[in-house]
């Protein structure tokens, strides 16, 4: 079935359900057929269906704003346009004479009509506030509170959901941020919205937070003493269970020990004591010399308990426990040139815990062993290493203190986890420093040693071209995971590139 083009003149209502009759056409054909379509077609057929969810999303915050601003809740549907934008028609409580309805509110209203949540109306009210222009009593219009995110919502380029997580995260932080920052939050989040799925918008959302409010709040006495500490919960099934509530500090020393046996890279832990290498194969044959299967691969939450076991027994065994229960934690300071001629301070970048308040930073490295790097004015690490095959050890914990982890589009793999790649590939005479050289996870060192992504060092960071059968206009791409920096002067956007 055929769709015509919308015409002003025509009925919006009319238009939708041939729209919709026309979608539950394609449906019922897509059903049927989708096992059919070529891998290319079945993935553009699911983009386009993402892209036509985000326009439908839109209508529907455009339209919970336009009822809420024509007060239909409480005036009623009637066949009367503008009626409500008219003083005179109206009593003081905005209702005409002798006609209420028994909705509360506009979220009250739509939820009785759409059949939605009232938690769902209040969000779609909520953005449409935020994002779409206000009808004033003169019937002038409003610029929205937050233009560029309305404008994304607009074309379609962001969901719904995103939008959302974007404005809530705006007005957590409008009371005590200036006015510049939080223009350029907006900017930085929408665009990372449109670059990266929702699972990394929460992250950087994190870090504006926390990079608007360096210190944060710290939790009282009172609520550590009521929550904070190791609680055992008893032995059910033949396992004991032990809780642990923790602080930022707490949490990154026993993180750091337990994800010592998660490293991917990592065969084991710890070599057997014996030094037998083939004690493990040995325990699969039985006393009768038939070889048993192999036992599946532990869990993540296996081997974060076979870590901290391990640690444990390696302390004890030393017969002697250290002051801070293990090694001194390594914690690695990134500051800017300029910052370092004043003086420490800020947010400090934990390996696992992410972003924590310059307290705890404080606190850790009043203990540890600290190692300072210095970035350039655009951001870019001076080269610390030199020119050889490998990358030094000084040269890795700059890139490090630079990617933060895989440095390719999307990817959250830790720096731990990561290894070292010249940008300009050492056989095609590039060289061994930190700005010819990124850290890739092994997924992606692999994925661009197929030759298909190219890599480009821009200031000092590394941007990733798509393939042009990713992306025909082959737009540069940067892992914007861990770069959601806001400390810089007011006016310049963040993650300023290309």
């Amino acid at each position: 079935m055929a769709v015509a083009l919308y015409e002003p003149t025509q009925e919006a209502s009319s238009f939708l359900n041939e729209v919709q009759s026309a979608l539950q056409d394609f449906a019922q054909h897509f059903r049927d057929g989708c096992q059919l379509l070529s891998p290319r077609e079945l993935a553009e057929t699911t983009t386009a269906v993402e892209e036509l969810s985000k326009t439908v999303e839109q209508l529907q915050i455009s339209a919970a704003h336009a009822l809420d601003q024509q007060k239909v809740a409480t005036t009623g549907e009637s066949d009367h346009r503008f009626s409500w934008a008219d003083p005179a028609s109206l009593e003081p409580d905005g209702v005409e004479p002798g006609k209420r309805t028994e909705f509360r509110d506009t979220a009250d209203y739509l939820r009785e009509r759409l059949k939605i949540s009232r938690s769902e109306a209040r969000r779609r009210l909520r953005l449409g506030e935020s994002t779409q222009p206000a009808t004033l009593i003169t019937g002038e219009q409003a610029p929205p509170k937050l233009p560029m995110l309305g404008a994304a919502l607009a074309g379609s380029h962001i969901s719904g959901r995103a939008a959302t997580l974007i404005r809530d995260a705006v007005e957590r932080v409008r009371p005590t941020a200036r006015a510049e920052d939080l223009q350029a939050m907006e900017q930085m989040l929408t665009r990372q919205a449109a670059e990266a799925d929702t699972d990394i918008l929460v992250e950087v959302i994190k870090c504006w937070e926390a990079g608007l409010d360096p210190d944060g709040r710290e939790p009282s006495d009172e609520f550590l003493r009521a929550r904070q500490g190791v609680f055992i919960r008893g032995r059910r099934n033949g396992l004991h269970r032990i809780e642990i509530a923790a602080t930022d500090e707490q949490y990154e020393y026993l993180v750091t020990v337990m994800n010592t046996s998660t490293n991917p890279r990592l065969g084991r832990t710890f070599a057997p004591e014996d030094g037998n290498e083939d004690a493990g194969q040995a325990a699969a044959m039985d006393s009768d010399g038939v070889v048993q299967p192999a036992p599946a691969e532990p869990t993540r939450a296996q081997k974060l308990l076979a870590g901290l076991v391990d640690a444990c027994r390696m302390a004890l065994a030393a017969d002697k426990l250290p002051a801070t229960g293990g090694h001194r934690p390594q914690v690695m300071v990134t500051i800017d040139y300029e910052e370092l001629k004043k003086q420490v301070g800020g947010t400090g970048q934990a390996v696992f815990g992410g972003l924590t308040s310059a307290g705890t930073v404080r606190r850790i490295a009043c203990d540890a062993d600290l190692i300072p790097v210095v970035l350039g004015g655009r951001g870019e690490v001076l080269d610390v290493g030199r020119a050889q095959r490998l990358f030094t050890p000084a040269m890795r914990r700059a890139l490090v203190a630079r990617d933060g982890g895989c440095a390719f589009p999307g990817c959250t793999i830790p720096a731990p986890w990561t290894e070292a790649h010249h940008i300009i590939w050492w056989e095609h005479g590039g060289t061994t420093s930190t700005d010819n050289g990124c850290l890739l996870c092994s997924f992606h060192h692999h994925l661009i040693h197929q030759g298909h992504w190219q890599v480009e060092s821009r200031g000092g960071i590394p941007w990733f071209i798509p393939p042009p059968w990713t992306d025909p206009e082959r737009k540069p791409l940067r892992n914007r995971y861990r770069q959601a920096c806001v400390s810089q002067p007011a006016g310049s956007p963040p993650g300023a590139g290309p």
